[in-house]
């Protein structure tokens, strides 16, 4: 029951800060509108000119692309706001207050910066995507949703690696800024990429868990090696960040939050 109060409390509170600064409101659902869009359409004028995108037809390479922003759009919603806070209040030793809470850290930072401006967006990418897999003939499984929902997860996690590495006195804005330039990759068809480099962003650097591996669930497309990453990765992802988090956190405090 507790549970469940903190996150209604947590809707709540994003909720009535959205409305309450309405400016950023606006301006991020007009940016959000205008990036996929003008993705979308881009996308959608190729296929008029290019039947075949690697192993995709034209009607694949449209539900590809909005499973992306799927992904995207669910990690903007729970995780975008939540690491760069992580990031800052580390920076300037208001994470303090934060390891006082008797919640677990993430889910705690998680809950306290949900983005409700994001998912003003969220119907119509719900809709583009299963406008998509109608016209690709396909239907929506449990696997599929299961694949989004880790996918974003996952992408949520890799951030938060990433911004861990304040803990050590380390400028994570860099690194996070190479990801994002990876990021840029997912949106490109996987199979058109040499097969040690399609492998490389799916196994090592897991770019295209953000796109290819559930749209391809989804078509029936992906190997059982595949499915199981999606699946597995973020437990794998989870625990590397708890490690990094234990050591990051005795170096954090034996620096008196000074770094």
């Amino acid at each position: 029951m507790g549970r469940e109060n903190m996150l209604i409390e947590s809707i709540r509170f994003s909720i009535k800060k959205a409305i309450q600064y309405r400016a950023n409101l606006v301006s991020w659902f007009l940016a959000d509108l205008s990036l996929y869009t003008a993705t979308f359409l881009g996308y959608y004028l190729l296929t008029q000119r290019i039947d075949i995108f690697g192993d995709y037809n034209r009607q694949e390479i449209l539900f590809y692309i909005t499973c992306f922003f799927l992904v995207n759009n669910l990690y903007a919603i729970f995780f975008a706001e939540a690491v760069s806070k992580f990031g800052q209040s580390v920076l300037t030793g208001y994470f303090d207050f934060d390891l006082l809470k008797p919640q677990p850290l993430i889910k705690y930072i998680v809950l306290k910066n949900l983005n409700f401006p994001a998912a003003l967006s969220t119907p119509l990418l719900i809709f583009l995507n299963i406008w998509c897999m109608k016209i690709c003939g396909i239907k929506l499984t449990i696997a599929y949703i299961i694949s989004i929902f880790s996918a974003s997860i996952l992408m949520g996690l890799l951030f938060f690696i990433v911004y861990s590495f304040t803990l050590f006195g380390l400028r994570s804005e860099a690194i996070s800024a190479i990801v994002l330039q990876l990021l840029t990759m997912a949106e490109k068809p996987d199979t058109v990429f040499p097969k040690i480099v399609r492998n490389l962003l799916i196994y090592a650097i897991p770019i295209f868990l953000f796109s290819a591996i559930p749209a391809r669930i989804a078509l029936g497309k992906s190997n059982v090696y595949e499915s199981i990453w999606c699946y597995s990765s973020p437990l794998l992802y989870y625990l590397v960040l708890k490690v990094i988090l234990y050591q990051g956190l005795k170096k954090y405090q034996s620096t008196g939050g000074e770094i």
